[in-house]
């Protein structure tokens, strides 16, 4: 870049009015009945976490990553053809920092309280030539049909209601108290 030039960014900003705005939306949609003191607490929590630290444009910034990435993937599927020299490999290298984010979210889909399920042991195992994960649960009592359903279907609209980049496969029994649930990627 030439002395004098200005660099191009893409600039993402959030006032104190937004903040307050979402804490207001949070506590409308949790319905919870709340005080001015509570309101300034959590208020004041939300902006000394997004103010005093990069957690947030780290947040952002691996958002944004794999935002462009679906974007591409997208794109790429439509356009593939306009392009017959490039050659495509059959292997995809999935980054490092993808299949942490991904890891995070199984962790915490399992251990969040939407699920009507309880779990001793969660084991979670990424296979590269599947392009898949594999979640072992261990559950604390055996499971039924009926159970099993209900917790599939809870899977199923908890990824449906989250931006991810997940997608339910399958799952199956493998014991009365051990359940295997597959991920796939969609990048």
């Amino acid at each position: 870049m030439a002395e004098g030039e200005e660099k191009e960014h893409v600039k993402f900003e959030i006032e104190l009015k937004q903040i307050l705005e979402i804490v207001g939306m949070w506590f409308d949609s949790k319905l919870i009945q709340y005080s001015d003191s509570m309101f300034d607490d959590y208020f004041d929590h939300v902006k000394s976490k997004l103010m005093t630290s990069d957690s947030l444009s780290e947040y952002i910034r691996l958002r944004i990553n794999e935002l462009i990435f679906k974007l591409l993937s997208v794109h790429h599927e439509r356009q593939k053809t306009l392009y017959k020299d490039v050659m495509e490999e059959e292997e995809e290298i999935v980054p490092a920092w993808f299949l942490t984010e991904r890891y995070a979210e199984i962790e915490e889909m399992f251990s969040s309280k939407f699920l009507s399920y309880t779990f001793d042991e969660v084991d979670t195992e990424y296979d590269s030539n599947v392009k898949a994960f594999t979640v072992t649960l261990h559950l604390e009592k055996e499971i039924d049909s009926s159970s099993y359903e209900t917790l599939m279907n809870d899977i199923k609209t908890y990824l449906e209601n989250r931006i991810t980049l997940l997608n339910f496969n399958d799952g199956k029994i493998i014991e009365p108290d051990i359940l295997e649930i597959t991920f796939g990627l969609d990048w």
